[in-house]
């Protein structure tokens, strides 16, 4: 068998004798839609869905950052905010928010790749405000404690359009909808609440923290909450949009946020959950390309998905370009640090919790049940030192695996589920 799959902008060519593979797994055959349809669903949706007053409302339009580029939001902005212009907004009414969350801000160069060259001409685009108190409003306190700060600019605004993709999220059960508020708009201190309901008292993952998992899940409950009491004197609409199994975009509707949210992850599950017969002795993975896999601590989400259909000590080719690198320094530091000892890191975050070390606890788990080749940009010595196998060739490594394994060439849009172990 020959397969192709992605490492950033190159696609490697992999032969692999048949009888080792189980089979390719990839979603539904759902095919993409045209960018146009998509967003002549969203500018319908964004009309239909405004409130009668909206040419003399303050408008914020939240937007992923450069982490979520898939979603295509040079390509999606545009077409909302032309369609507020439309309905009788002006310019000085429309403020583009960039949700990053606790990510580092993006120079005022980036933004037209974000939401596009008309905005970055003629709307007003902020980073949200992350640790900058002075940009920050307290909207109060949540049943799980989580003190609600969010940006200044987001909390003036009088009507709130979210634009994101929905995809399976290994904390919020789903990204999308609500997380652009918490943690996307909020504050890190807030965002740290949030967060740290990831870890048990006892220092272990909590059992209802996963990906598809929404009842129960206490982060997104808490995103939930917060998102309410964001949106408690204001109107809202949620632009969504969701990739097939392959990373192509296939869905996209704008209206009510939970109905709009909900519709989307039941959308994304038909696409993107796919159920194996069983856990395979090894996979080979790829993060899906350069939309996905420029920083290896986004790139792990593929990883989270792939271990659900690998044995215990079985091994995972794990493909990721990480053209910028690593892409969190505390992320690194603690899979250095921490090496082999998940437990410790675990204990350390019941006490100060924070997000890259928690991501870095995941995966120390995984180095340490599992065996994980790197095929990425990054020095054989980062890759090491890391705690990552390295190989120099891919297709003679992969043929020497004991066994029989799957190939998964979209990990980090496909959610796999073995149906025994």
């Amino acid at each position: 068998m020959k397969i192709s799959l992605n490492k950033g902008m190159e696609t490697l060519a992999i032969r692999i004798p048949d009888e080792k593979i189980i089979s390719v797994v990839q979603g539904a055959d759902i095919p993409a839609t045209d960018h146009e349809t998509l967003g002549d669903i969203i500018e319908q949706g964004v009309k239909s869905h405004a409130p009668e007053d909206i040419a003399d409302k303050k408008t914020a339009v939240i937007i992923p950052d450069n982490t979520r580029a898939w979603a295509r939001g040079d390509l999606f902005v545009p077409v909302i905010v032309k369609t507020l212009e439309h309905l009788g907004v002006s310019k000085s009414n429309i403020t583009i928010i960039i949700a990053l969350g606790t990510h580092a801000d993006l120079s005022p160069q980036t933004f037209a790749g974000l939401a596009g060259d008309y905005c970055a001409q003629n709307i007003r685009i902020l980073n949200s405000a992350n640790s900058n108190r002075e940009r920050l409003t307290y909207l109060g306190t949540t049943s799980r404690k989580t003190d609600l700060y969010i940006t200044k600019e987001a909390c003036d605004s009088d009507h709130i359009i979210i634009f994101g993709g929905v995809l399976h999220h290994m904390a919020a059960g789903y990204g999308g909808g609500r997380k652009y508020i918490l943690p996307g708009t909020a504050g890190f201190d807030s965002i740290q609440q949030n967060h740290s309901l990831t870890i048990q008292n006892d220092g272990s993952a909590h059992p209802m923290v996963a990906q598809g998992m929404l009842a129960g899940n206490p982060v997104n409950e808490d995103m939930e909450e917060a998102s309410k009491l964001f949106l408690k004197d204001k109107t809202c609409t949620y632009a969504a949009v969701a990739a097939n199994g392959s990373g192509k975009l296939f869905y996209a509707d704008a209206g009510d946020l939970d109905l709009t949210f909900s519709t989307a992850c039941s959308k994304l599950d038909q696409a993107c959950c796919v159920s194996v017969d069983k856990k395979a002795d090894f996979a080979v993975i790829s993060t899906g390309g350069h939309r996905s896999d420029t920083q290896l601590y986004q790139s792990t989400k593929a990883l989270f998905n792939a271990i659900n259909v690998v044995k215990e000590k079985g091994t995972i080719v794990f493909i990721a370009g990480c053209s910028q690198g690593v892409g969190n320094q505390t992320f690194a530091d603690v899979l250095y640090q921490f090496k082999g000892c998940p437990e410790k890191i675990g204990h350390r975050l019941v006490k100060k919790f924070n997000m890259p070390s928690y991501v870095a606890f995941r995966v120390l788990d995984i180095l340490k049940r599992f065996k994980i080749t790197l095929l990425s940009d990054l020095p054989v010595k980062t890759v090491q030192t890391l705690g990552f196998e390295y190989c120099a060739d891919i297709e003679q490594f992969v043929n020497g695996l004991s066994g029989k394994g799957y190939i998964i060439p979209f990990a980090e849009n496909i959610l796999p589920v073995a149906a025994e172990p």
